[in-house]
């Protein structure tokens, strides 16, 4: 174009048709580009949607084998972080990694073209491109051992995160939730600590990448005006344009080099846990064989810690802390588990189990009773010996597992509905007065965790669905011990011994008084049968079991005694709405080995069967409410979801988090960093055609300095941005979980903990590791942007029409897309919400779906929230490349209005001008669809901030922790211990019926009360409103004359105790589990040990009171 303007100035210009022809032919070529471009573009997003589907897939059917040894180093919220966080970076590292092997190549044809332009004075910044690039690579090479360590206290974080979350009401109980965020905080500065370390090496790269080319064109320049050379419009201008071609890879090169690195990190870590240990499989059922079940000399373990004393069945961790993550951790030594060098914990067992029979499993607490059962159904891994199944199995644990639907899809687990077997068993496990209470009945939603069930509920569902379920035999594992005394006797008469009849049933009891009805009792003692046989066999030795009898309730004990006992069992929960602790499974259910009917590789299902079950999951049973429910009757809160553009308060409570001027000093060095580049390239337009009469060192010397200006501000707007992000990351996150952790129990009775774990982990990490990358591309390119447009309208006036025109298109094609991409973006976000939600829920219960048989059905249903996840994304990705055809066609069009004005006006219009123009707009279509992509990617990332900073502005928080207008005088205070309710009414939360009516009861100081009456008459609802769990409606509680209404969470809490119902124990050491804000000595924890009869158990582990506690206890009875 320049020489076509040039031969215009001559005596023989050439016709205009070879200008417009000119014009046609850059828009046909641009067009092109960019078709194939976006082809490419799509492919690699199939590509990615592809991967991350089977990653998924193969991670959730990696849990379903894991041993239990290998699930130590695996905790759920592991495993939830490799299926988010990781998967998502292999994800978008799809679209990223074939820039960095296409850069180079497309590096040295530019260069190529350079030396054929400029001759051997390009050689100089084809150097620099050359020789600078691998040293980029390698400071990118060094990102992946940081990632891999910033890896490892994510990992820690989210699983702190995760148990927090589960212990929330344990950790309000006690007022401990500063010490927690305190510690979450401490392994959250260590984990940014790395991240920032990232982004300094992100940023110092994407600066020196933005740098190079103008670098490379102002050395060469110099080099070429040094050497002689005149500076012609045609020579500096085609080289200008070159150079800046090469601006964006190499800018967007530090991103995707990045991007790729983090996959491999993410590969590798996918892989070393796809590789970890699985369980050892029983065969499966032998239904040939004459007997339920049958054990000939079998040993069983836990594939777990060493360490367990030779009395004790539950193997114990040694004390250890991985220095590099700041976090108590597992030796990797103590994990090299032998075939031969593991202590069973099940000892030679023989014994025969006929059809038909019931059978009871008796002994001492940590007798090895609920082990025993948990080989049954192949929890556990058998060591030696043999064991032959001869029928299928259902299960009811220690702990039930509820899942986050209907009272009725939890009975019927997934297997086919039949009405009268229905009302039979809810007759049978004395659940239809419950379901009379409940709003909607059976098809009340009970949420996650059976948050508003009681102890008691949960037991009796947990039994029902194990009725129900069409197995040969019945696993129970002590049913009995969280219900009424009245009840137990029902459950025992109407559901085991009449329901249950013709089938097999293996029963772990502490209750005594039934042993008389069983066919065969199986004493155990320290993981071996001791004794075994018929009741009065047992009777008649005159042994063990004689003893057990004795000491607990007498050989002869009358029914009222029997009463009595069962009293002296745990209490159930009463409430019918909002209670329950989100504990996961405790015992060793979550971490155990696979069963037998599931290590067999998955079946085959028709696709028949697969699409009944895609059909059952669409149909809306786990989504939508049943008919007519209303918001009182749906537990869960659906996910709030924001319409129309993220709002400026999202925007500000981000800026504001790290402080405005941090965010002022980036935008400015952004600002005058392109100021200078535009200077820069007009002084060179300047120079060639000599305006200020100045001599070539002048010319040479203002421009250099206009160069180094560049690499300065460039330097310092991607360190500042870099400080930024890592500032405003860190904050939005303490202060989001601060939040969290002060909302009212209510909030995590109705949210399910996926949703939370998504927040503070996809969400977080984009906040970390992606917003770094899309804020500076954005920022860099849009004031590239508006320093051309402010350029070319100031050199060409003529084109100021076409810019106009242009402009309109491109903003009313921008609002178009961000309107639906934002949309898109934010169902995509709460799809991910879903599939994590029943991912975590499907990890708690992995014991239960294992003994079951249904692993198989749950990878499908686990494989369709796959695929509607697949939906927005995939829709998101779409649109993307629909925005930048319609960009880049808006590109070519100004570049086609550019050539067709210069042509129209090539009399006029001077060849430098012409050459400086040309130059920008060989980068204004690829710039233009760059800030529309970045823009919406921006808004899109966002969506994490939105999200976080939901809960920073929005969540209803408890009272404060603190009124020091209130706050008892007396630091002994309450001393006495007398208590007085007054009238006192509550509900669990607004909208609720109340728990509570008027209550008014006295208890006098050192008095022992016991509080009784049926489910749901309210004795947990009491201790709610004691600890102000609950904020009460009227009415006074008195706690030695100080009304506990006016004080703060912190005034009252932490001077009270209490035994929880469920118990809740940490990752960590016994001494953090027991003094987790570290107030006492260490005689004063042995000597509460003592008291609580666990000194000598914790002083025959290694370690002591140092050695080591699984999440959620698992490796204790």
């Amino acid at each position: 174009v320049i020489d076509f303007l040039n031969s215009s100035a001559t005596n023989n210009p050439p016709p205009a048709w070879h200008g417009y022809s000119l014009a046609i032919g850059i828009a046909c070529l641009t067009l092109a580009q960019n078709l194939l471009y976006q082809r490419w573009n799509l492919g690699s997003v199939k590509l990615g949607i592809y991967i991350r589907s089977a990653l998924i897939d193969m991670i959730f059917r990696k849990a379903a084998t894991l041993s239990s040894h290998a699930h130590l180093v695996y905790s759920d919220g592991a495993i939830v972080n490799l299926m988010s966080t990781d998967v998502s970076r292999i994800d978008t590292a799809c679209l990223q990694m074939m820039i960095v092997f296409c850069v180079p190549v497309f590096t040295c044809i530019i260069v190529g073209l350079l030396v054929h332009l400029m001759g051997p004075s390009a050689l100089l910044g084809a150097g620099i491109l050359i020789l600078v690039n691998p040293l980029l690579g390698w400071a990118m090479s060094r990102l992946a051992p940081i990632r891999k360590k910033a890896s490892q206290f994510t990992d820690n974080r989210i699983r702190l995160t995760s148990e927090v979350l589960q212990g929330i009401k344990v950790i309000k109980f006690f007022g401990w939730e500063s010490r927690f965020l305190e510690r979450l905080s401490e392994i959250r500065r260590n984990e940014l600590k790395n991240v920032g370390k990232l982004l300094y090496i992100r940023g110092s790269v994407a600066a020196a990448s933005a740098a190079l080319p103008v670098l490379a064109s102002s050395l060469s320049f110099v080099l070429y005006a040094a050497t002689g050379n005149e500076l012609k419009p045609e020579i500096i201008f085609p080289a200008i344009a070159y150079f800046t071609i090469l601006r964006t890879p190499l800018m967007v090169l530090p991103s995707a080099y990045t991007l790729t690195v983090d996959a491999y990190v993410a590969i590798k870590r996918i892989e070393e846990f796809l590789l970890s240990e699985e369980s050892k499989p029983l065969p499966p059922p032998d239904t040939n064989h004459p007997d339920a079940l049958t054990m000939k000399n079998a040993s069983f373990v836990w594939e777990q810690l060493r360490g367990a004393s030779s009395d004790t069945l539950v193997p114990t961790a040694s004390s250890g802390t991985d220095e590099k993550t700041g976090d108590e951790s597992t030796p990797t030594s103590s994990l090299d588990i032998s075939e031969d060098g593991v202590l069973p914990y099940l000892s030679r067992l023989n014994l025969s189990i006929p059809r038909g029979s019931l059978v009871a499993v008796v002994g001492p607490v940590g007798s090895g009773k609920s082990s025993l059962l948990q080989a049954m159904v192949g929890n556990m891994t058998l060591s030696s010996g043999r064991v032959i199944r001869g029928a299928s199995m259902s299960y009811a644990s220690q702990t039930a597992w509820i899942q986050n639907s209907t009272v009725r899809d939890n009975i019927l687990f997934d297997t086919p509905y039949d009405e009268t077997r229905y009302r039979r068993v809810l007759r049978a496990c004395c659940l239809e007065a419950d379901l009379r209470l409940l709003p909607a009945g059976d098809k009340t939603e009970i949420g996650e965790r059976g948050v508003n069930l009681s102890g008691g509920q949960k037991a009796r569902l947990s039994l029902a669905r194990s009725v129900y379920f069409d197995a040969g035999m019945v696993i129970m594992d002590d049913p009995l011990s969280a219900v009424d005394a009245h009840v137990g006797k029902r459950l025992w008469q109407d559901c085991i011994m009449t329901e249950l009849r013709e089938r097999t049933r293996v029963i772990a009891t502490q209750q005594l008084h039934v042993l008389p009805d069983v066919d065969y009792v199986i004493y155990m003692q320290n993981g071996k049968i001791a004794e075994e046989g018929t009741y009065k066999e047992l009777i008649a030795k005159d042994g063990q079991f004689c003893a057990l009898m004795a000491q607990y309730g007498g050989v002869h004990a009358e029914e009222e005694q029997d009463v009595a006992e069962e009293e002296e069992q745990k209490e159930e929960n009463d409430e019918i709405i909002s209670d329950g602790t989100p504990i996961k499974s405790m015992g060793r259910e979550p971490f155990v080995a696979l069963s037998s009917s599931q290590t067999v590789p998955l079946p085959q299902h028709s696709d028949e069967k697969k699409a009944d079950i895609y059909e059952n999951e669409s149909s809306g049973k786990d989504e939508k409410p049943v008919e007519g429910e209303t918001a009182q009757q749906k537990l869960m809160s659906d996910e709030e979801r924001e319409s129309g553009a993220v709002k400026g308060s999202v925007y500000s409570g981000y800026l504001k988090s790290s402080g405005w001027m941090v965010w002022f000093g980036v935008l400015s060095f952004f600002f005058l960093q392109q100021a200078a580049n535009v200077l820069g390239n007009q002084w060179i337009s300047w120079w060639s055609s000599d305006k200020f009469d100045l001599t070539t060192d002048e010319y040479m010397g203002i421009y250099v300095a206009w160069t180094l200006a560049q690499l300065v501000l460039v330097f310092a707007a991607s360190l500042l941005l870099s400080f930024a992000v890592i500032k405003t990351a860190g904050a939005m996150h303490d202060n989001a979980f601060g939040m969290v952790l002060h909302s009212p129990l209510a909030f995590f009775d109705t949210t399910p903990l996926g949703r939370i774990l998504n927040r503070f982990s996809k969400d977080v990490d984009t906040m970390d590791n992606v917003l770094w990358s899309t804020l500076y591309e954005f920022t860099i390119t849009s004031v590239t942007v508006l320093g051309t447009v402010i350029l070319i309208i100031v050199s060409f006036p003529w084109l100021a029409l076409a810019v106009v025109v242009i402009a309109v298109l491109y903003y009313a094609l921008s609002i178009y897309y961000r309107t639906t991409s934002r949309e898109v973006k934010r169902l995509d976000s709460n799809m991910r919400s879903f599939l994590y939600a029943y991912f975590s829920e499907c990890l708690t219960g992995l014991g239960t779906i294992k003994a079951y048989s249904m692993v198989n059905r749950a990878i499908i249903k686990n494989e369709h929230r796959i695929d509607l996840g697949n939906r927005p994304y995939y829709m998101f990705q779409v649109g993307s490349r629909w925005l930048s055809l319609r960009v880049n066609f808006l590109g070519a069009t100004l570049s086609f209005s550019t050539v067709v004005l210069m042509t129209a006006t090539r009399f006029s219009i001077s060849p430098a001008t012409a050459g400086l123009v040309l130059s920008y707009l060989a980068r204004i279509s690829g710039d233009l669809n760059w800030v529309i992509q970045r823009l919406a990617t921006l808004e899109n990332n966002m969506n994490s901030a939105e999200r976080l900073v939901h809960y920073i502005e929005n969540l209803e928080q408890e009272r404060p922790s603190e009124r020091p207008e209130s706050k008892p005088k007396d630091i002994a205070w309450p001393s006495q211990g007398a208590v007085s309710f007054n009238n006192v009414s509550m509900r669990y939360r607004p909208g609720l019926p109340q728990v509570l009516q008027g209550i008014s009861f006295d208890i006098k100081a050192g008095h022992k009360v016991g509080i009784v009456g049926r489910t749901g008459a309210g004795k947990s609802s009491l201790i709610h409103a004691l600890f102000l769990l609950s904020e009460i409606d009227e009415g006074q509680v008195v706690i030695d004359g100080i009304d506990t209404t006016t004080l703060g969470t912190l005034d009252l809490r932490p001077r009270i105790g209490i035994i929880p119902q469920d118990p809740v124990l940490f990752h960590g050491t016994f001494r953090y589990n027991i003094d987790p804000m570290s107030l006492y000595t260490e005689q004063e924890i042995w000597q509460a040990l003592e008291t609580s009869d666990l000194k000598a158990y914790v002083q025959a582990q290694e370690g002591g009171l140092d050695s080591m506690i699984a999440a959620n206890g698992d490796n204790l009875s």
